[in-house]
């Protein structure tokens, strides 16, 4: 999907396994946020989403030996985090107990699920990304893309002229489409406002 995916790769699976808490937190670091991210799109409940995504851990960590392989948990990270966020909202459901907001809380369709999986993905590679940038870059990527920052109030908070962030950020820009996949650059520029 992917140029790389170097977590999937370099992940301890058989540390997993064991009971191995650092492989816990490692893939928690990971994960956490991005599926968060997916919860929240079905959700519409930041607050509910992180619910959600706690009780997927704490699950992972709960059947910790039967995951043989990455793909494997990685499918279980998203099918669980998707039937708990489909099991909270019919929950909610059942408490409105009205025909109509039934209807609203509907579950969304697989191809929204899969649409938003996706999304989730290039959003972690996206911040993996940048995470590789050297550090004026990065701190201006990061005010920009996960602030949501206009070029003129990174300038001021870093106190530094308009025109280096703007040097700054195209330097940036340059450097992540060689580290991200097409399609997450493409987000990365629509999220930006550049295209």
């Amino acid at each position: 999907m992917y140029k790389n995916d170097a977590f999937s790769d370099s992940f301890p699976i058989e540390e997993l396994q064991r009971g191995n808490k650092a492989a816990f937190n490692l893939l928690f670091s990971e994960y956490y946020p991005i599926l968060c991210f997916f919860a929240e799109k079905m959700l519409k409940d930041r607050f509910a989403a992180e619910e959600v995504v706690q009780g997927v851990m704490l699950k992972v960590w709960e059947k910790q030996a039967d995951f043989e392989a990455f793909p494997s948990l990685k499918a279980f990270l998203y099918i669980s985090t998707r039937n708990a966020s489909l099991n909270y909202l019919d929950k909610l459901q059942r408490q409105r107990r009205r025909q109509s907001e039934l209807e609203d809380a509907s579950p969304a369709s697989e191809e929204i699920i899969l649409s938003s999986i996706f999304k989730a993905e290039a959003m972690r590679e996206i911040y993996n990304a940048i995470e590789q940038l050297p550090e004026k870059y990065r701190k201006i990527m990061e005010m920009s893309f996960r602030d949501e920052l206009k070029v003129n109030e990174i300038a001021d908070r870093l106190s530094i002229p308009v025109n280096t962030v703007h040097k700054q950020k195209t330097r940036a820009l340059l450097s992540l489409k060689k580290l991200l996949s097409t399609k997450s650059f493409q987000l990365l520029l629509t999220a930006l406002k550049v295209i």
